[in-house]
């Protein structure tokens, strides 16, 4: 279904709103084009935005069931897309404030988020439909990216200029491994005692365990494949930490709904990497990854945590990386935030925030004092507070 279209003169740029996700495929070609020319420019890349990506996340976070109305905004001239802008409708407490909250069509499992716009006109005109829509109080943009071209960052600077009120959280800080055009390369650029400890651990866990070998699923692998493959890679995430704590994927049967769905929809575009690191012929780490215009985006890793002595997360990452290399590819992006592990690879970084548009009514001007000013005062009081009282304990 189609809703709130914005009517416009030749050769100026119409929006419309998709409150129905079977609408995404109508789409498809386009989309894709849009994609690849916001991403020739130097936009935000990635299967993130592509309408395969959108489509699967649509289904699981938007519907009578999850309580958030899907609202996809489009922009065309003349029948050619010029911006997109996924987003879901939903009421819910900003700050312990209820609110009517348009936010982007992301979660936790998104890792990075962003509108495709091919310029400023369609930027303009998607944000001039938002701020005619009354039914919203708070626009929530989660894990945008920080950096020139990201076109949520062109939305914001129009909001501003319009008198929006602006909030922004810093959030990830996703490390990336560009990737030289050899294994000799990439083992010069890596520090001395850490390329000695993965050559010793490897030898010590041949030696003990069994030999190492990289195990990946191929490119046209058939369906009972691929879920076999999905079986043990879940358990594997699911054997550390994330099992106990219950945030592994198999511990959510939705979560695990979406991402088998994403591995089958990205098989079919030839882009999924689903990889095993092997020892003595047993599959004891994983990596569900996404490989799109030579970039692999690593989305989930695991290991079996019997081995967690042998450091096996980072022999599998070093034996992909050497594949990776005479595959051609030109970049791992390890994706999520910026932890100890990923800087053994590399120091480099890119960053993303949650950006906030509040309307300026009566209510929003309350709202955003309250989240980005008092709250945060507020806070730090509780957290000194709490300090204190342990110390005279």
């Amino acid at each position: 279904m189609i809703a709130a279209e914005q009517t416009a003169p030749e050769g100026a740029i119409a929006v419309e709103e998709l409150t129905d996700r079977a609408a995404i495929g109508a789409l498809f070609g386009e989309w894709e084009r849009l994609r690849a020319e916001v991403a020739a420019r130097g936009g935000t890349r990635g299967p993130f935005l592509s309408p395969t990506w959108i489509s699967i996340f649509a289904a699981s976070l938007a519907g009578a069931e999850s309580g958030r109305a899907l609202r996809i905004l489009v922009a065309h001239r003349q029948g050619r897309l010029a911006g997109i802008l996924p987003l879901v409708a939903e009421r819910r407490q900003i700050a312990g404030l209820p609110a009517r909250v348009l936010r982007s069509l992301s979660d936790d499992h998104s890792d990075r988020f962003d509108a495709l716009l091919d310029g400023e006109a369609a930027a303009r005109a998607i944000f001039d439909h938002l701020a005619r829509d009354r039914s919203w109080d708070v626009l929530e943009l989660r894990e945008a990216p920080v950096a020139a071209g990201a076109g949520i960052d062109r939305l914001v600077e129009i909001a501003r200029a319009r008198g929006q009120l602006l909030g922004e959280w810093p959030s990830l800080a996703s490390p990336y491994l560009p990737l030289p055009s050899s294994v000799a390369e990439l083992e010069r650029g890596l520090a001395a005692k850490f390329r000695a400890n993965l050559r010793r651990r490897a030898r010590k866990l041949a030696a003990e365990v069994g030999p190492l070998a990289l195990e990946r699923i191929a490119t046209g692998a058939d369906s009972k494949t691929i879920d076999r493959a999905l079986d043990d890679g879940f358990g594997l995430e699911a054997a550390g930490w994330k099992g106990e704590a219950g945030t592994a994927i198999a511990c959510d049967p939705a979560l695990s709904a979406r991402y088998r769905a994403l591995a089958h929809a990205f098989a079919a575009r030839g882009q999924l990497a689903l990889s095993f690191l092997t020892v003595g012929g047993a599959r004891r780490a994983f990596h569900f990854a996404l490989i799109e215009d030579g970039v692999y985006y690593l989305l989930k890793p695991g290991y079996d945590p019997a081995l967690a002595s042998y450091g096996p997360g980072h022999l599998h990452l070093d034996l992909v990386a050497r594949a990776l290399i005479e595959d051609g590819a030109r970049e791992i992006d390890l994706l999520g935030d910026d932890l100890p592990w990923k800087r053994d690879w590399t120091d480099r970084v890119r960053r993303h925030a949650w950006r906030y548009i509040v309307r300026p009514t009566p209510f929003g001007r309350a709202l955003h004092a309250w989240k980005f000013r008092l709250a945060p005062v507020v806070k730090r009081l509780g957290q000194k507070l709490t300090q204190s009282l342990s110390r005279s304990e």
